[in-house]
């Protein structure tokens, strides 16, 4: 310790470090900052639509019933000048109207050059293609409508294709699949179809979602019809039934029950002069010919046969009974 003052510039060894010294700022101009220039982004290259399409041989939406199985088939094309690899994307989709309690809906495609179905899986499934230039390929896909689907239901399948290395848009599809309920024929003895069809309402109200509606049909001896949403679920609420013989095979339309849910005009097919038995009435039991038809009241004035006197009787056209049909004007 000689008292001499530490050189300058070693501060660092007393440990503080050292200040740098203020630049002073500039006085009567304005600092200019220079700034590093920075490269705009590149520009993607345009898309070029129309070069890839999908598009389904069939309907894209389809309502279906439990247990059934529909194929649709969808048609890729590409008009890329050169072969190019096609990668699709298959994404499947449930929903439900009763969240939680849904039936999952098997779902299998076949890809070109294939012939079997392969089951997908997963919820989502890729696969590679090679499509040759204006060549069409087809992809078909297999969808079975669970037996335990419940009204409403709808599932999903959606494609997403797009060409490797290309600037083409990709291509979208999106196909649907609904349940709905079916109208199913129940065979019974002749005579009690109101005993069937109210053994089987009071069940029914047990399981609302099972069977929506049922039909008696007076023109119709041995059958009850019943809309409901599978044949295994309305088979089950059959079981024990009295007089119930079963369900018939197959799905009723529409078509076939109409006739029986409008009310047929009474007066249709008789004709003036026609030989008719009153079935109904003070007459009942006596032969008469039909003389008069009025349309619009449904009414049938006919003459008494064996009455010695003749007397034009005026009669409901349900009271009367067809045995002979003569010429002369139609009540049709």
């Amino acid at each position: 310790m000689d008292g001499t003052p530490p050189e300058e510039g070693i501060g660092l060894l007393t440990g503080e470090e050292a200040v740098a010294p203020a630049v002073p700022k500039p006085t009567g101009a304005t600092a200019t900052v220079l700034r590093t220039p920075v490269a705009p982004a590149p520009t993607p290259p345009p898309m070029q639509p129309g070069v890839l399409s999908l598009d389904v041989a069939d309907e894209k939406s389809r309502e279906v019933t439990a247990g059934t199985v529909t194929d649709v088939s969808v048609v890729i094309k590409s008009v890329h000048p050169e072969d190019a690899t096609l990668k699709l994307s298959t994404e499947v989709a449930y929903t439900s109207t009763y969240p939680g309690e849904g039936a999952e809906w098997p779902v299998s495609w076949m890809l070109p050059g294939k012939k079997q179905f392969a089951e997908l899986v997963a919820r989502r499934t890729d696969a590679s293609l090679t499509l040759k230039p204006n060549v069409p390929v087809a992809l078909t896909y297999e969808v079975t409508a669970p037996v335990g689907v419940r009204y409403g239901d709808r599932l999903e399948v959606r494609l997403n294709a797009r060409l490797e290395n290309t600037a083409a848009a990709p291509a979208k599809l999106t196909l649907t699949w609904t349940a709905r309920q079916s109208l199913l024929a129940i065979k019974t003895s002749r005579g009690y179809e109101r005993e069937v069809a109210d053994s089987l309402l009071t069940r029914a109200e047990e399981k609302p979602d099972v069977l929506f509606a049922i039909l008696v049909p007076a023109a119709l001896r041995g059958y009850v019809f019943a809309e409901g949403m599978s044949f295994e679920s309305v088979r089950e609420m059959l079981r024990g039934i009295r007089k119930a013989r079963g369900l018939v095979a197959g799905e009723t339309t529409l078509k076939e029950v109409e006739p029986l849910l409008v009310p047929k005009i009474t007066v249709e097919g008789f004709v003036e002069g026609a030989i008719v038995e009153l079935v109904a009435g003070p007459f009942k039991g006596e032969k008469a010919r039909v003389k008069k038809i009025d349309q619009g009241k449904e009414q049938i004035t006919v003459e008494l046969i064996e009455a010695v006197v003749p007397i034009p009787v005026t009669v409901r056209g349900d009271h009367v009974r067809m045995l002979e049909k003569g010429g002369g004007k139609s009540g049709a």
